[in-house]
């Protein structure tokens, strides 16, 4: 089983970390030269392939890139598969299962998300926060031994819509008011919850007009993440901005502000702070 993770952020970083230990992973990084992952105040160094550029024919894929350069780093791939390769999306917002399948029509790509607080804190180390992640996807017996295998927490719901909708839910709020307000999780969980909740409601609304039937528990669940969520943490979103780096704003927030005068308000105002 050869297994390729494309992207050495906090998420890329931790999957190719925990599949390492198992199975041959390259990870796929331009700026990595060594693995170390902090989890439970503990640093470990773990050792997959590091390669900037694919090597030879992947059984699994997992793409964990930001969505700006998801096109390019696709097409890469795209001659390093087979008929039966497995290609799963661990990356926010909506829209990226619907460009990895047009890039690989061949492929089986999987809908997925992953639930995980994590942050590159060094040029080759990723801390992990909170209690670990949680992969979500759709159901598939290869991908369930792999992350069985790995240790990594799964799960694989009938309706695979809704679930990355929830995902959605949850890390569209927190991306805009972390990063409009420059604020921690905690900040915004006691300041601006108000405004968490009707941001919330929104996508829920928009959700729905898109036969996703979200409610109001998907609501309350989102409210509960937050606030048990370390309430120092930050969004990826969030630390780009204060970086300057290329940003997932249009991909999280543009998508919502062509359906919702709200969002349309939020997307302008991160853009004009962005400049």
């Amino acid at each position: 089983m050869k297994i390729a993770v494309v992207g050495g952020g906090g998420v890329g970083g931790y999957i190719a970390a925990k599949l390492s230990e198992h199975f041959h992973v390259d990870l796929l990084s331009k700026s990595m030269q060594q693995l170390h992952l902090i989890e439970n105040g503990k640093l470990q160094t773990y050792h997959p392939h590091i390669l900037d550029k694919p090597k030879g024919v992947y059984d699994i894929i997992f793409f964990a890139t930001k969505s700006t350069v998801l096109p390019q780093r696709a097409k890469e791939l795209q001659t390093h598969i087979h008929t039966h390769t497995i290609i799963v999306p661990l990356l926010n917002g909506i829209e990226p299962y619907n460009q990895l399948k047009k890039l690989f029509p061949t492929a089986k790509v999987l809908k997925g998300a992953i639930y995980i607080i994590a942050n590159k804190v060094a040029p080759d180390t990723i801390e992990l926060k909170g209690k670990g992640a949680l992969v979500v996807t759709e159901q598939n017996e290869t991908l369930a031994h792999i992350l069985q295998t790995a240790e990594i927490k799964y799960k694989m719901p009938q309706d695979i819509d809704k679930a990355i909708w929830q995902k959605y839910l949850f890390i569209a709020a927190t991306a805009a008011l972390t990063t409009l307000y420059n604020a921690t999780f905690g900040e915004i969980a006691k300041n601006h919850l108000d405004e968490f909740t009707r941001l919330l409601k929104e996508i829920k609304d928009i959700a729905n007009k898109e036969g996703i039937p979200l409610n109001e528990e998907d609501i309350e669940r989102s409210i509960m993440l937050l606030e048990k969520s370390p309430p120092n943490a930050k969004t990826s979103m969030q630390l780009d901005f204060e970086k300057g780096a290329p940003s997932e704003v249009d991909n999280l927030i543009g998508y919502l502000a062509q359906k919702s005068p709200l969002f349309t308000q939020i997307h302008n105002r991160l853009l004009e702070q962005r400049r």
